[in-house]
């Protein structure tokens, strides 16, 4: 096909990709920092809605060390909708009738940023490589499990992603547009960087990424016969995109702002070492404190649980590179393996805590994705057979369609997707870590209200709920009503203390169904040990069960015990 064509074929997969992922936004669960970052989001917006008077937010547990960005445009345009922005700020999350409708909406706006990442990623391969790289990058974002799950409810993970791959590709075309780079580009890349200081303080990484990559390309100028940007204005250009992606980020950030040459990067260092969290990682079938997790620990999630074409992609890419590198230009390729492979090796060299999978640098996968599709189009590319290209095209269509089949049987669990490396998820169970967010318990108790009216009619339902309460409250509230009664936690605890948080013990203790009165549990995995998955997953009492490729998930668990008093 011609790149007309391809160029239509983008448009088009675009469009749909990204109205696909708004729709079914709305089939996810509530995580855990979803519930804490839409709280801390709220008192943000309080600082600014009272002129920096009210600054509730530096009690709130670690959030501080972040900027409010996505949940201030989620509440703000969720506060137009309501009818005014100040009062659903003050008070929308503390009025049970809004949970649901604000985080339905919030799932949409999670999504949208999703969309956005997975088409600029498809940008980003366009501009290296043309539109059927751009294509084929588009169709491997959107084709990954994990990105494609955690752009539904990863309020933080994934407007970064979109920061950054946005603002890679319009560093992109700012570098090819020398030696008169475009204002507009220069405040596009700006903009990225601020959104992605939005998003994660780690978003800071792309001021140095500008600075050396503009000192590549203008020192490789020198070696060049045509016309060269003054060296003057060049670094005033610079420059002026560093300062404004920089104070641009800290417009949704209280703490950034007062002090803005030091708390930035006193976040930053507090968030690699994050001493606020206190829970261990199943890793290679072991219980880890995270501050102890081998040097391998992000590679080796990467490799089982990306697909298999960015492997093949990889591959291709470093066998073939000197030969790439004669159809394009070798600063644009170091630019893109440095965006993806940099932080990775930062994180390891500072030995960074960091825990649920590799969800922290999901950012790196869209440019790792536009590096295999570029490997992956330089092979059509040169396959000059036609049987020999046709023989690449199905290999690469079976590579998609082993993720795609698997996010089709078991949405809406994407993120929990292990490729064949470990034998898929039933490999991966009890050595990695699978529903570390919770996102099942919404199925549970969506199942375990219809279980309970049916059975039991109007009798209360008492329920323990693993994670965070939000996980199963809304849904369970919304079914049972005054039925429902969430074990432990105070009656009113949604406008008292919105983000109450109470850890039970595990299952497994025998204890806990011998002496607790609960009528019924939410059981999830997480922080069981490997022998108690083995021999005691899923607990006993378990009446139902959330599964994915046929691994449990979510126990729904009745106590005979307390049934019967």
């Amino acid at each position: 096909m011609s790149e007309r064509l391809y160029r239509l074929l983008f448009l088009g997969s675009a469009f749909v990709i990204a109205a696909v992922m708004i729709g079914i936004s709305r089939d996810y669960g509530i995580t855990w920092d979803e519930w804490m970052d839409s709280n801390y989001g709220s008192l943000v917006l309080r600082y600014f809605l009272s002129f920096g008077a009210d600054r509730s937010y530096l009690e709130f547990w670690h959030g501080y060390l972040y900027s409010g960005m996505f949940y201030m445009i989620t509440h703000s345009l969720y506060g137009l909708a309501y009818g005014n922005v100040p009062t659903f700020v003050l008070e929308g999350l503390r009025q049970v009738k809004n949970l649901l409708p604000f985080y339905t909406f919030s799932h949409g706006v999670n999504a949208a940023f999703g969309a956005a990442a997975v088409i600029f990623t498809g940008w980003f391969a366009r501009e290296m490589a043309g539109w059927r790289a751009g294509w084929l990058a588009l169709i491997f974002a959107a084709a990954a499990p994990r990105f494609f799950g955690n752009s539904m409810n990863n309020p933080k993970d994934i407007p970064l992603a979109a920061a950054y791959i946005f603002t890679l590709t319009h560093m992109l075309r700012f570098f090819k547009q020398l030696p008169a780079p475009r204002w507009g580009t220069a405040a596009m890349i700006a903009t990225g960087i601020a959104f992605a200081i939005g998003a994660r303080p780690g978003g800071m990484i792309l001021i140095p990424y500008l600075v050396l990559f503009s000192g590549i390309f203008y020192l490789d100028a020198w070696r060049r016969p045509e016309p060269r940007m003054p060296w003057t204005r060049w670094a005033l250009t610079v420059v002026l995109i560093v300062l404004g992606g920089f104070f641009g980020g800290l417009l949704f950030w209280p703490y950034g702002q007062i002090n803005p040459a030091v708390n930035p990067f006193l976040a930053m260092k507090e968030l690699s070492r994050f001493s606020h969290w206190q829970g261990v990682v199943l890793f290679e079938g072991e219980l880890l404190d995270p501050k102890a997790i081998p040097l391998w620990y992000i590679p080796k999630w990467i490799a089982i649980s990306t697909p298999f074409f960015i492997h093949a992609g990889w591959a291709v890419f470093f066998l073939t590179a000197t030969a790439i590198a004669r159809r394009i230009d070798w600063k644009i390729l170091l630019l893109a393996v440095f965006a993806a492979l940099f932080p990775i090796a930062y994180v390891i060299a500072q030995r960074s805590v960091v825990m649920d999978s590799w969800r922290h640098l999901l950012f790196v996968y869209p440019p790792m994705a536009a590096v295999a599709a570029v490997a992956w189009n330089h092979l059509l590319e040169t396959a000059a057979r036609p049987r020999l290209n046709r023989l690449l095209w199905l290999l690469l269509a079976l590579h998609v369609a082993e993720p795609l089949g698997w996010m089709a049987r078991n949405h809406p669990h994407e993120y929990t997707y292990f490729n064949a490396a470990t034998g898929g998820i039933r490999g991966a169970f009890g050595k990695y870590e699978t529903d570390y967010w919770g996102n099942s318990l919404r199925a549970g108790a969506e199942w375990l209200a219809h279980y309970h009216r049916k059975k039991y009619g109007g009798r209360p339902a008492l329920v323990r709920a693993d994670g965070s309460v939000m996980g199963s409250y809304p849904y369970l509230e919304k079914s049972l009503g005054n039925l429902y009664k969430p074990y432990l936690y105070p009656l009113n605890f949604v406008s008292a203390e919105p983000y109450h948080f109470i850890k039970y013990a595990p299952l497994f203790v025998r204890e806990v169904v011998e002496k607790e009165p609960w009528h019924y549990a939410l059981g999830l995995s997480r922080e069981w040990s490997p022998a108690d998955l083995k021999n005691a997953w899923p607990p006993p009492g378990t009446i139902h069960e959330i599964k994915a490729d046929g691994v449990t998930l979510c126990a729904v668990i009745e106590n005979p015990a307390a049934q019967a008093r």
